[in-house]
């Protein structure tokens, strides 16, 4: 069944995709955020949709059901709760994680690593983006 959530998922968002190339907007495939070298994660801005449903109540994201998959529940820990909210500053990943870590004495890369994962989780959920647009497969090709 959950296999055919997350198919329902991804269809959905190709044809949302399809539908902004055909206008001329340009997007980028937030489930291969992870793709991208270090160089340029380190540097993503955060920014929030601002048409999503979601909300925040004693450090858990709430994301209501959708017409395609059931409610969602995300529970944040320490450090997930900090880089939420630097998110909603638009700090950069690695800013955000060097901030955490000097706070809280725990290393940067351990950090890192714990935000940056939850930065691709809320993408792929439609909750956050980067600002910036980028072109995975030409950045990709040029790295070879």
């Amino acid at each position: 069944m959950n296999k055919r959530r997350d198919f329902f998922k991804q269809f959905i968002g190709q044809i949302g995709v399809l539908r902004d190339d055909i206008r001329g907007v340009d997007n980028i495939p937030l489930n291969r955020l992870k793709e991208l070298p270090d160089s340029i994660i380190r540097d993503i801005e955060p920014v929030f949709f601002p048409e999503e449903q979601w909300h925040l109540k004693d450090r858990v994201i709430h994301i209501p059901e959708s017409q395609h998959s059931g409610s969602i529940q995300i529970s944040l820990n320490e450090i997930e709760y900090k880089a939420l909210g630097k998110f909603k500053n638009r700090i950069k990943l690695k800013q955000t994680a060097l901030e955490i870590s000097m706070d809280s004495e725990i290393p940067f890369e351990e950090v890192y690593k714990i935000i940056t994962t939850l930065f691709f989780k809320l993408a792929s959920l439609r909750i956050c983006h980067p600002r910036e647009i980028y072109h995975i497969d030409d950045i990709l090709s040029s790295k070879k």
